[in-house]
C-alpha cells in the first residue's frame, strides 16, 4: 500500500503473527535485495539496536516514527493509529474465530521495551516492532479460538479513520480512499501458507467498518501465513499507441526495467526503459527509449543484466535474407539512460531467410543467448553473444546450441534463459506427441562452444501438443518451464519445476507440477514464468477476472521448507487494469518485487505494472 511516499505491507502469521510494515523505500534500499522474511528479521534487529526506532512515552500515550519523520504511529489502550501528513488511519484487532463465532479479545495497555510494543490479552499477544523496514504487527495466539465445524478461521479487524475500504472482484485486494474518492492505498494479492509452506486459500470481506480476513485451514499445519504483495506502479508509454502492446516483453536488474512491445511482424515501437525513484516507484512514463538505426521493428522480445540491455528483432531483415532477425544491444551511457541507438548488432553467421533469429533473448553478465525458432527447417537453435575485452561491438555468435533427437520442427529456441553457465530453451513441438521439452545446456570449461544438450526435460504427464517450454526461466539450481496445454478442454496450463541433481543436469521429467486452482480453458497459464530465489511467479494473461475477460494474471508461489512440491494453491494472486488487459503477458522477479507486463491495456497501446511490499 502507498500513503502519502510510505509503503505498508501486511503479512499474517495466524497463531504466530500479523505483519503491517510502512516504510520508506529510502529507508529499505540496502535490503530490498532480500526476501521480504528475511527483511522483517534484520529490521527487527536493527530497530533494537538503533534508537531512533525505539518507541518512546509522551502524555498521549507511547509513539514510534520511522527514521524521517514522514509517520507516526501511536499505541493507546483503545488501539493503534498511523498517521502521516493530515491522514489518519486506524486499525483495532477486534477477534477471531471459526465462521462468524468470533471470540472478542480484552482490553489491555501497551508495555514498551526498545523497539517493540507488546499488548497481552491472555492466550493473545499482539505485539508490533518497528525498524527500517517499517512496523510490524503481530499476534500470538497459544490456542486455536475453538471447534472448526467445517468454517474458516476469520480475524476481524475494525477501521477507521479518515479512509474507506473497498474489496476487489477477486476479494484478495483492498483499496482505501479518501472522502474525495481518491486511492490512498492499495494492496493486491492475498496469501496463506501453513507451517509447513502449504498454500492455503485465503480472502479478504468489508463488512461494514470491519476488515474480515478468511483461511481455509481445515488441511494446514499451524502457524498459518499470510502476505500479499502491493500494486506500487503503473508504468507507460509517454508516446504509446494502440498496437504498441508495451509489456510484451519485460525485464528488470536493480533499479531498472526495459519493456517491449510486440514488434512481430509490422508494428513496432521502441523499448521503453524505465529507472526507480529515489522516492520509490510511482506511476510514471519512461526514463528513456531505445531505438535500432536502421528502423526495423523490434523488441518482442528483452532482456536487462545490470548495465546491458538487449533487444530482439525477428523480422529484421539482414543481407537479402528477410526474417532472419537480429539482436541489438545497448549499454547504459556514463550519465545514465537516454534516449538512444544500439551500441551493437548480434547476428548469426549462418542465418537463413525466416529463421527468426532474435525471437527470444536472455543476458546474464556478460553473456548473452537469443533463440531462432525457425532455423534449420523450424527444428531451431540458440546462438551464445561473450563480450569482448574491449566491450560489445558488432559480431555474429560465439557457440550454437542444437538439440541432438529432435526432428525439424521442433522449435528450439521459443523461449530461453540464462543463470550463470547454465543456459535453458524451451522446444515446444518437440518429442513424437509434440509435446513440447527443454533443453538445458552448461558452459564447459573451455568457453562455450557449438555443442548439443547436456539435458533433456520434459513433464511427466505430457499430451498431444501441450506448448510445453512455451516459457522458461532459471536461477541457480532450479528451472521453470511452462506448458500452455491449448488444445486440452480439461487442463488450463501448468509450470513444472526442475532441481538440478548433484551430479549435475540430466534427462528427467519435473520434481513439482504448480497449476492454479482457479484456472479455466484459454487462461494460457505458463504463458510467462520467473524464478527468483524460493519464488516463481506465473502469468496467465487471458485470464478472466470477474467480470473482465482476458484481464489477465500473475501467480506468485513461495517454496515450501520441505522444497518445492506439486501444487495448484498459489500463494498470491496479481492483476490490475480491466478487460483486455492482458496481465502476465511477461512477468519478472527481482529483489522482492513482481513485474508484470499488460500488453493489452488501453487497446493494446500496452503497460507494466510493478508489485512490491
Amino acid at each position: 500500500m502507498k500513503l502519502a511516499g510510505q509503503f505498508f505491507v501486511i503479512t499474517l502469521f495466524c497463531f504466530s503473527t500479523i505483519h503491517i510494515a510502512a516504510s520508506d523505500a529510502r529507508a529499505t534500499n540496502d535490503l530490498s535485495s532480500i526476501p521480504p522474511a528475511a527483511q522483517s528479521s534484520i529490521s527487527a534487529a536493527l530497530g533494537r539496536d538503533l534508537p531512533d526506532y525505539h518507541v518512546r512515552t509522551t502524555r498521549n500515550g507511547l509513539e514510534a516514527a520511522n527514521s524521517h519523520g514522514a509517520l507516526t504511529t501511536r499505541f493507546t489502550s483503545a488501539g493503534v493509529q498511523l498517521t502521516t501528513g493530515t491522514l489518519r488511519w486506524a486499525m483495532t484487532l477486534r477477534g477471531y474465530g471459526y465462521g462468524d463465532s468470533i471470540k472478542s479479545v480484552a482490553k489491555a495497555s501497551p508495555q514498551a521495551n526498545a523497539n517493540r510494543v507488546e499488548y497481552r490479552r491472555g492466550p493473545l499477544t499482539e505485539w508490533y516492532e518497528n525498524g527500517p523496514v517499517g512496523l510490524e504487527q503481530g499476534f500470538t495466539l497459544i490456542e486455536p479460538p475453538g471447534k472448526r465445524d467445517g468454517k474458516t478461521l476469520m480475524i476481524s479487524l475494525g477501521l477507521s479513520g479518515d479512509l474507506t475500504a473497498i474489496s476487489d472482484i477477486s476479494r484478495t485486494g483492498l483499496t482505501l480512499v479518501d472522502r474525495s474518492g481518491n486511492t490512498v492505498l492499495r494492496y493486491a494479492g492475498l496469501t496463506a501458507r501453513d507451517a509447513d509452506g502449504n498454500d492455503l486459500h485465503a480472502s479478504l470481506e468489508v463488512r461494514g467498518d470491519a476488515l474480515l480476513i478468511h483461511i481455509e485451514d481445515g488441511k494446514g499445519c499451524y502457524p498459518l501465513v499470510i502476505d500479499p504483495l502491493v500494486q506500487l506502479a503503473e508504468l507507460t508509454a509517454s508516446d504509446g499507441v494502440q498496437s504498441d502492446s508495451l509489456g510484451w516483453s519485460v525485464g528488470s536488474s536493480g533499479n531498472t526495467i526495459v519493456a517491449g512491445g510486440d514488434g512481430g511482424i509490422s508494428y513496432g515501437a521502441p523499448a521503453h526503459v524505465f529507472v526507480k525513484p529515489a522516492t520509490g516507484w510511482a506511476n510514471m512514463t519512461e526514463t528513456a527509449e531505445l531505438s535500432p538505426s536502421d528502423g526495423v521493428t523490434f523488441g518482442r522480445s528483452v532482456a536487462i543484466s545490470g548495465n546491458t540491455i538487449v533487444v530482439g528483432a525477428m523480422n529484421a531483415t539482414v543481407g537479402s535474407n528477410t526474417f532472419q532477425g537480429k539482436v541489438f544491444v545497448y549499454v547504459e551511457p556514463a550519465g545514465g539512460w537516454t534516449n538512444m541507438t544500439e551500441t551493437a548488432q548480434l547476428t548469426a553467421s549462418d542465418g537463413e531467410q525466416g529463421s527468426e533469429f532474435g525471437y527470444s533473448v536472455a543476458i546474464s553478465g556478460n553473456t548473452d543467448v537469443a533463440g531462432a525458432e525457425l532455423d534449420s527447417d523450424n527444428n531451431g537453435a540458440v546462438y551464445v553473444f561473450t563480450k569482448p575485452a574491449t566491450g560489445w561491438a558488432t559480431m555474429t555468435q560465439t557457440a550454437k546450441l542444437t538439440a541432438s533427437e529432435d526432428p525439424s520442427g521442433a522449435f528450439l529456441g521459443y523461449s530461453v534463459a540464462i543463470s550463470g553457465n547454465t543456459v535453458v530453451s524451451g522446444a515446444i513441438f518437440s518429442g513424437s506427441n509434440f509435446g513440447g521439452a527443454a533443453y538445458v545446456f552448461v558452459k564447459p570449461s573451455t568457453g562455450w562452444v557449438s555443442a548439443t544438450e547436456n539435458a533433456r526435460l520434459t513433464s511427466s504427464d505430457t499430451h498431444y501438443d501441450d506448448e510445453f517450454g512455451a516459457s522458461v526461466a532459471i536461477d541457480g539450481d532450479t528451472l521453470v518451464v511452462g506448458a500452455l496445454e491449448p488444445d486440452n478442454p480439461h487442463r488450463y496450463g501448468a509450470a513444472y519445476v526442475f532441481a538440478e541433481p548433484v551430479t549435475g543436469w540430466a534427462s528427467s521429467t519435473e520434481n513439482a507440477e504448480l497449476r492454479t486452482s482457479d484456472g479455466a480453458v484459454g487462461d494460457y497459464f505458463g504463458w510467462s514464468v520467473s524464478i527468483s530465489g524460493n519464488r516463481i511467479a506465473v502469468g496467465a494473461p487471458e485470464a478472466t477476472i470477474g467480470a473482465n475477460q482476458y484481464q489477465g494474471a500473475a501467480y506468485l508461489y513461495s517454496e515450501p521448507t520441505a522444497g518445492w512440491r506439486n501444487t495448484s494453491h498459489f500463494s498470491q494472486k496479481l492483476t490490475a487494469g480491466d478487460w483486455g488487459a492482458g496481465v502476465g503477458s511477461a512477468v519478472v522477479l527481482g529483489g522482492n518485487a513482481l513485474v508484470a507486463g499488460a500488453s493489452g491495456v488501453g487497446g493494446n497501446v500496452g503497460a507494466v505494472y510493478v508489485f512490491g511490499p
